[in-house]
């Protein structure tokens, strides 16, 4: 479908965009892990004695604004456009819920956010594993670097919309990896010769020839700082590509809907089939009930190359359900608008600048224990020759508790006075830490600091206030994970059959909202005269409502749920909501609250409420309705006993 050449070219002006974005990002991590020094001022420093010293004050504000992004997960929620999408919507939440616990992608998504924080980028890779079921897939989630993912230097919206490529480079594959990626491939993989991507073919033109590739034409695979590059390894480039395509799209207009056919012929059978249902359009009755309409659109597809052989381009595995690039961006702070000298500061987290105010807290604590250690010996004045052991008083002569003599007739010696420590540097120190506060936004209000006699209530409006400093970044992952959460609900499909999404909701559920009552079938008399017309409800011996579960009427949520791309569109939205565990543990405070001021709560609704596991929650329920038992069996023993 795409040349080599052009590959290769989209590769080179993306990665070329990126360079020196990647040199500032790989500094941010070295400074948020504790490399803070240039080699060459330590080794100078090192020479004189002197260990640099590093006062890490950047960890600390990426724990506390990790831990806040922790603390504050939510679920995701779909939410219906209309009071007759309730259905669907919690049919949806429910199935979005089980993948993300079954993937454990809150993890990943909060690795994700690390990288955000400290580089201003991250990257999340969705993928379906079919290792244990050939039919319906786990979904999964893979966190990749940001030194790996090239997208279109070009594009400027968030989710990639508007991107005609991305490119993910990948160093240090194995051929047996290459195999189990490409096992139709097997015969080509064993007969590539070079296995570093070459740029060779771009060659003839003298502009392609830029820092980071060789003479040879080879990308230097550990300037991408993509892992290990062994001997016989490949390269893999995956070039995520936009390929435009001629598209049937029927315009439903009984539905009021459009579906993109598989072909032509599918779109004039679906055609058929809508023209053959009641549809009375009294405005406009000269238009069909439906009509093709030939389009351009888009088709994402992926090329693989193997060292400098295209080995594959397929169509991407998610498409046609989801018609942009799997490859799930977060960017911390990013700015849109080009800047052509300083491409590298448009995309950043937090550490970027602190990176200055951090260097001069390492030298002034440095210059500090410096000054301290060489004006601890300020040596001693006497006159000449007054000291009985010259040599020992230069050797012993600062130690603690030492006994020094000196000769009768002369003055006696006297101790020189230190210099005292420089105020200068403490309070540059000072103003360095002071300055890191404000940058980051990490202030008192968000650490909760303050007066300690202050309500909870009041703490908790404070870090309210602090959290606005930091929401910009809270806001960016928001938008993420709302990408995420659209994209597990295009997948669904891939995810679940009708049966096996039944039983991740429950028999409970399906009760509770397809239950239906049972109608009585008419009656008639022995004349045949029609007594009832079959719209009285059944009802038990006990008066109650005869219900039932009618299977087609799951079976037409489910499938539209799993099956009907315009769902997304037109039925539900997807959103946050309160992690469960955040709302459990709200409730049972809640709860014991009421308790105290005298609300007659059953002890059975807090237990059930609180945090405990199963288990523990019934070993405390059957105790209490055993201890409730037995005083009632008291009370009726009482209440039996005569008095004389």
């Amino acid at each position: 479908m795409i040349e080599k050449r052009e590959i290769l070219e989209s590769f080179k002006r993306a990665r070329d965009a990126k360079r020196d974005w990647i040199e500032e990002a790989t500094e941010d991590y070295e400074f948020a892990v504790g490399k803070q020094w240039d080699k060459a001022v330590l080794e100078k420093l090192a020479k004189d004695g002197i260990r640099g010293l590093t006062i890490n004050k950047i960890q600390p504000n990426l724990f506390l604004v990790s831990g806040i992004q922790r603390q504050n997960r939510s679920d995701f929620r779909a939410f219906p456009e209309g009071g007759e999408d309730t259905t669907l919507a919690e049919v949806s939440t429910r199935l979005l819920k089980n993948v993300m616990k079954s993937s454990r992608a809150q993890y990943k998504l909060s690795e994700m956010f690390e990288d955000g924080l400290i580089c201003g980028e991250g990257w999340l890779e969705p993928y379906i594993d079919y290792t244990y079921d050939l039919l319906n897939g786990e979904m999964k989630f893979k966190k990749v670097s940001c030194f790996n993912i090239f997208p279109d230097p070009d594009s400027s919206e968030y989710d990639l919309s508007d991107a005609e490529f991305v490119d993910k480079f990948t160093t240090g594959i194995t051929e047996k990896q290459a195999i189990q990626l490409f096992p139709d491939k097997e015969a080509e993989i064993k007969k590539i010769k070079n296995r570093r991507l070459n740029l060779d073919i771009l060659s003839e033109d003298p502009d392609h020839q830029t820092k980071g590739y060789n003479s040879s034409g080879n990308i230097k695979s550990d300037e991408l700082h993509t892992g290990r590059v062994e001997k016989d390894t490949f390269d893999l480039l995956e070039h995520h590509y936009k390929h435009y395509a001629k598209k049937y799209v029927v315009v439903d207009r009984i539905k009021g809907k459009t579906k993109e056919a598989k072909d032509k012929d599918a779109a004039e059978a679906y055609v058929k089939l809508v023209e053959g249902q009641d549809f009375p359009d009294d405005k406009h009755p000269e238009l069909p009930k439906a009509a093709v309409i030939v389009r351009t659109c888009p088709e994402i597809r992926i090329a693989a190359m193997l060292g400098d052989t295209k080995i594959d381009d397929y169509e991407a595995p998610f498409y046609p359900k989801w018609k942009t690039f799997s490859l799930i961006p977060f960017f911390a702070h990013r700015i849109t608008t080009p800047l052509k000298e300083v491409r590298e500061y448009q995309v950043q987290g937090i550490v970027r600048s602190l990176k200055d105010p951090q260097r001069e807290v390492n030298k002034r604590r440095t210059q500090e224990l410096r000054h301290l250690n060489s004006t601890t010996n300020s040596g001693w004045i006497s006159e000449k020759g007054a000291w009985v052991k010259k040599a020992e008083v230069k050797r012993i002569g600062a130690s603690a508790g030492v006994v020094l003599e000196y000769n009768q007739g002369f003055s006696k010696p006297e101790r020189i006075t230190p210099a005292p420590l420089s105020q200068a540097h403490a309070q540059m120190v000072a103003e360095n830490t002071q300055d890191m506060k404000e940058i980051s936004g990490i202030n008192a209000d968000l650490l909760a600091m303050g007066d300690q006699s202050s309500s909870g209530r009041a703490i908790a409006l404070r870090q309210q206030q602090g959290v606005v400093m930091i929401q910009r970044i809270l806001d960016n992952f928001g938008h993420t994970k709302q990408l995420l959460g659209r994209f597990i609900l295009s997948q669904l499909g891939e995810l679940y059959t009708v049966e096996t999404a039944t039983e991740v909701v429950g028999q409970q559920f399906i009760k509770l909202n397809f239950s239906r009552p049972v109608m009585r079938q008419a009656e008639t008399d022995e004349q045949g005269n029609q007594i009832s017309d079959g719209s009285v409800p059944e009802v038990d011996e006990r008066g109650e409502l005869v219900l039932e579960v009618r299977q087609e009427d799951v079976l037409a949520v489910f499938n539209m749920v799993l099956n009907d791309e315009s769902v997304a569109k037109y039925d539900v939205s997807i959103g946050e909501s309160a992690y469960n565990e955040t709302i459990r543990y709200s409730n049972s405070l809640l709860l014991m609250e009421m308790l105290e001021k005298g609300a007659p709560i059953p002890p059975e609704i807090i237990i059930e409420e609180s945090m405990l596991n199963g288990d523990t929650k019934n070993k405390i329920k059957a105790a209490i309705a055993q201890a409730q038992q037995a005083q009632q069996a008291q009370l009726a023993n009482k209440g039996g006993q005569t008095t004389p």
